[in-house]
């Protein structure tokens, strides 16, 4: 973390910032809502952000929650004006056996919060999220794996190394069809992946489409300057499992990579998830236990790779 110059301080003072959201429930949604806005946008979420997490999180970084605290980490529902932006389908497949499609309804899909702090710089940890193999990353997490990137890696991870990101002063419409991936490509790298995960929310699922989405740069928090690197990701349509049982009608996911002193990153990730099937309810505390539980360890394995207590191959 490096402490804004003075004269910086001044200018950027001049100008009155966005107010930030206050609370969880308000950063989670904005955060979805701006992800891909301008700096100034994007900046007040990661403020209301750290703000809750200073007052309210601190408690919760790398515990693992219980039937009996699992309330502590839940977030208010998505609202629909927050993923209005996002390619979403309007009607969410919920029979494939007669080929039923309902309405969707954002506020069915339940969302907690996990919060760690890892012992990794936040650049490194963004490295690793940034691979295509998450499925050796993250192997516990994931059978198998694929990645398409859709703007240019190099530019994004170059960008990292020389701490030169693109300045964001407009919103942008990442979705428009002449939208160019690639002029902001030192700050947003934009990828398509097929997942095959070993289990979600306790239904068993094959593979499925997943848009995930990295935004990075350093940002004025508090006076200093911190490095951060966010993901957004989300699902266009249902995802159903093979023997048409069990199915993800729903998912969206927020987190943010913030540096902390000590070469450490505070990693918050906010899910929202509506599964099908397996008997279970995505609002139960069984579910909402389950997701605050893998978010966590997923955390604490990219810690541990970070500091050489987990070895993992190289791409």
């Amino acid at each position: 973390m490096r402490y804004l110059p003075l004269v910086l301080i001044v200018s950027v003072g001049c100008k009155k910032p966005p107010p930030a959201p206050k609370g969880l429930d308000d950063s989670a949604n904005y955060m979805m809502q701006h992800f891909y806005d301008s700096d100034d946008l994007f900046n007040a979420g990661i403020t209301g952000f750290l703000k809750w997490y200073d007052d309210e999180g601190q408690e919760l970084t790398g515990e693992m929650a219980n039937l009996d605290t699992v309330n502590s980490y839940t977030v208010g529902d998505l609202s629909a004006k927050s993923v209005a932006h996002l390619p979403l389908d309007d009607k969410i497949l919920v029979d494939p056996k007669d080929e039923i499609y309902e309405k969707r309804v954002i506020s069915n899909a339940k969302g907690v919060v996990s919060l760690a702090l890892m012992d990794c710089v936040w650049t490194r940890a963004e490295g690793y999220l940034a691979r295509p193999d998450q499925d050796v990353v993250f192997e516990e997490d994931f059978e198998g794996y694929e990645r398409n990137y859709t703007s240019s890696r190099k530019t994004f991870e170059d960008a990292s190394k020389n701490s030169d990101y693109d300045a964001v002063r407009e919103d942008l419409s990442p979705f428009a069809k002449d939208f160019d991936r690639d002029a902001y490509g030192k700050t947003l790298l934009m990828t398509e992946n097929i997942v095959d995960p070993t289990v979600v929310l306790g239904a068993n699922m094959e593979r499925f489409d997943m848009n995930l989405d990295l935004r990075h740069g350093e940002y004025e928090l508090d006076g200093e300057t911190v490095g951060v690197a966010a993901i957004i990701t989300y699902n266009i349509g249902a995802a159903w499992g093979s023997k048409g049982t069990n199915a993800l009608l729903q998912s969206f996911s927020i987190e943010l990579n913030v540096e902390r002193p000590k070469k450490q990153t505070l990693r918050m990730l906010t899910v929202w998830a509506e599964p099908k099937g397996g008997g279970v309810d995505p609002d139960s505390a069984l579910a909402l236990n389950f997701a605050v539980n893998k978010a966590l360890g997923s955390s604490e394995r990219l810690s541990d790779i970070c500091a050489g207590d987990i070895e993992i191959p190289k791409e």
